[in-house]
């Protein structure tokens, strides 16, 4: 009855399962496993209703004995002591869960359990992940995974023990890996060519990214041993501090126990004999399957009592008889009694008063048993007295810290994997394009430099900040030949992703390349440029005193230090920076800008907090979005993708920003990006940069009436050379 009941619920929850796998939409770890936690409390609560029993009784039948319950590797039969129908609900599906995260069997220091844990969690985590794929495009997958997932859900109602369960799951172990086979097919599959852009949207980007690994053909391969490894590399310090508190728990725990010696007598257990080898061979195989009974009648309350009577002891024969320990020798007819206490030399007594005790009571009940007071069962004589010990047999520090250290490094190592698992943060290019649909166009990692003046010195030794730019630079001129971008405005999701300082050194690599650059601060709320730059940059006037009308846009450029590179500070920050950014006198800025300049850069404002930056990119001909390593979620960038994307931004690449150095310097202090305040002096104004001529160095801003002549004299030269 139990086996059909078992299987029925199981076909129940597949065909509840499968039909929300292929209906529901966006679905992700969380909901998922919210789907199997609601599942687990249905079903418990209908076992409820069709058994009249709670769900967990199943395991309290086989689990009978109280030393079964009482073993940590076996499912007991209540976590939480609540009312019915809740209680069994709870326990039922606090178990399942409880495969999961199987805490009950880290805490039984067994190898065996151990495995058994780590091959459950496996189990798990690659079902859970291979359910958030499944859906209506793929219908294969949705039956192959739906089947473990129910499974799983009914396991914590029925199995009485963590090696039933490995049992039972070895036939749902197939399923499993071609449904993680499957489900890595489907997230790395190219899109349709067949379908739209516009009735095919971007894939699921709330699933978790997965490490891949290139082919020689170009295609991906998923590496499930490498992920793990990955994270637990990844979260290294978290193995540290697992084995650190586990070995001081380990000791802690030694030194709070109280200090406990044990004594041990040995009897001997014989047959008389009446001198034939096959009689003396009869009476040792008697004698060794009778040293078990004397073993557990040395561990009885009789045994305890008379040792009361005997030491005229002030406790009861239940306390004695709990310090009292029997155990034989296998093969042999010695038997060993072990005597418990927190005193040495009360327990040398107690333990040579229960060797003679039990000598006598063995002697008695062989007397009355026999019928003409002579029996031929094997008889008891002291073999070994017992003596005071020398040291305490409990606590072993020794031994308690080093399952304290495997302990901490096992519990560390899957928080470890778990963190790794449910980390949002992007900490690689592959992880950038699974969510943009753009390349990864440079990759840009933390120097001095950058740390405290967040400028490049493009003209000294180069330095590998300094390549990555003109890496950057490079790759620009290649996304679009045919239709090279002029005005690229640099932005990123969240303040502090570094798209500043990515926005002025890549004007300085172009500048450095002998090309004209204007650099503009796009970010009406919180610029930044002008400190960046430093020298004598007027803040008074800039892109909103242009955009207001007050100026026209020729009377706001000013030169730097920097030949090539001119720059449009914010100006006065205004009350309605969106209204000024999205007006058509933006564009008709941009337009002056792109007529006199080979490359516009705009500094714009993040795109998630406001909307300023998303308006910005609209006007631009191409956006670079920057991307801050181990610290931009994913989405946050799958939402400033789509933002962008609403306003029909053209996403030319994305930059990972602030990947750490090879030696870890200046990574901490990076403080660069949305709201930070430079207290140094940049690069482009000091004796760092490429000598510019006197008047530049005397004045390195010009008048804006400098500045427009320049802008007609060079308009003027293009059309005689255009002419």
């Amino acid at each position: 009855m139990e086996f059909r009941t078992y299987w029925l619920i199981v076909a129940t929850v597949y065909v509840i399962v499968r039909f929300v796998l292929s209906r529901r939409e966006g679905r992700t770890v969380g909901r998922v496993v919210w789907m199997i936690i609601l599942l687990g409390v249905i079903t418990s609560l209908a076992v409820w209703v069709t058994q009249g029993v709670p769900a967990d009784s199943f395991r309290g039948e086989v689990n009978d004995t109280a030393a079964r319950q009482a073993n940590t590797g076996s499912l007991i039969t209540r976590f939480i002591e609540a009312p019915e129908p809740l209680g069994g609900a709870l326990n039922s599906t606090l178990t399942s869960l409880f495969f999961i995260f199987p805490l009950p069997m880290l805490l039984k220091i067994s190898p065996y359990y151990l495995f058994i844990g780590v091959l459950f969690a496996v189990i798990w985590i690659s079902a859970v992940r291979a359910a958030t794929v499944a859906g209506r495009d793929t219908p294969l997958l949705g039956r192959l995974i739906s089947l473990p997932l129910a499974f799983l859900i009914v396991q914590g109602l029925f199995e009485p023990d963590w090696g039933s369960a490995l049992r039972h799951a070895t036939p749902v172990l197939p399923f499993i890996v071609g449904a993680v086979i499957l489900s890595e097919q489907v997230r790395t599959a190219p899109p349709d060519p067949k379908h739209s852009p516009f009735t095919n949207p971007r894939p699921d980007r709330t699933l978790m990214p997965l490490r891949t690994a290139d082919r020689t053909d170009g295609s991906t391969a998923h590496n499930v041993l490498a992920d793990y490894l990955g994270h637990l590399r990844r979260w290294w310090w978290m193995l540290i501090v697992g084995l650190i508190v586990g070995g001081l728990v380990g000791w802690g725990a030694s030194a709070l126990m109280t200090k406990e010696y044990t004594a041990t007598s040995q009897l001997y257990v014989g047959t008389a004999s009446t001198g034939g080898s096959a009689d003396a061979y009869n009476g040792a195989m008697l004698s060794q399957k009778q040293v078990g009974t004397y073993a557990e009648m040395a561990n009885g309350r009789a045994l305890g009592q008379r040792v009361v009577d005997d030491l005229n002891l002030d406790k009861t024969a239940a306390e004695v008889a709990a310090m009292i320990s029997a155990g034989a020798h296998k093969d042999t007819v010695l038997l060993d009694l072990n005597v418990t206490s927190d005193n040495a030399e009360f327990s040398r007594d107690v333990s040579n008063s229960a060797a003679a005790q039990l000598q006598v009571m063995v002697r008695d009940l062989n007397a009355q048993t026999s019928p003409e007071g002579q029996s031929g069962a094997p008889q008891l004589a002291v073999f070994n007295d017992a003596e005071v010990p020398d040291s305490p047999s409990s606590p072993n520090t020794l031994l308690n810290v080093i399952l304290g250290l495997i302990l901490g490094l096992v519990i560390g190592a899957v928080v470890a994997v778990i963190r790794g698992l449910t980390d949002r943060r992007i900490s690689g290019s592959d992880e950038v394009r699974e969510i943009v649909d753009a390349p990864v166009v440079g990759t840009i990692g933390t120097t001095e430099a950058l740390a405290e003046r967040h400028t490049i010195d493009f003209t000294a030794a180069p330095t590998p900040a300094a390549e990555q730019f003109r890496e950057l630079r490079t790759n620009l001129r290649f996304l679009d030949v045919d239709n090279a971008p002029t005005v690229l405005a640099v932005t990123s999701g969240m303040p502090g992703e570094g798209k500043s300082t990515l926005a002025m050194n890549l004007a300085l690599a172009l500048a450095d390349d002998g090309e004209s650059v204007c650099l503009v601060d796009g970010d009406l709320r919180n610029p930044s440029i002008a400190d960046y730059v430093g020298g004598n940059l007027q803040s008074a006037v800039g892109l909103s005193t242009s955009l207001s009308g007050a100026a026209e846009v020729d009377d706001v450029v000013q030169l730097t230090a920097v030949d090539g590179l001119s720059v449009i500070t914010s100006g006065p920050i205004p009350p309605n920076p969106a209204e000024l950014l999205g007006s058509r006198r933006f564009g008709e800025v941009l337009a002056t800008l792109a007529a006199h300049f080979d490359h516009v850069i705009i500094d714009a404002s993040p795109t998630l907090p406001v909307t300023d930056g998303a308006l910005v990119a609209a006007s631009a001909d191409g956006v670079i979005l920057a991307v801050r390593h181990n610290r931009t979620t994913s989405d946050q960038l799958t939402a400033t993708a789509d933002g962008l994307g609403a306003v029909n931004a053209r996403v030319l690449g994305a930059v990972v920003t602030l990947t750490p150095a090879s030696k870890g310097k200046g990574y901490h202090r990076y403080g660069y990006g949305y709201g930070a305040t430079s207290h140094t002096t940049p690069a482009v104004t000091t004796g760092e940069t490429a000598e510019a001529p006197a008047s530049s160095e005397s004045a390195p801003v010009q008048s804006a009436a400098h500045r427009a002549d320049d802008i007609r004299e060079n308009s003027q030269e293009r059309a005689e050379v255009e002419n």
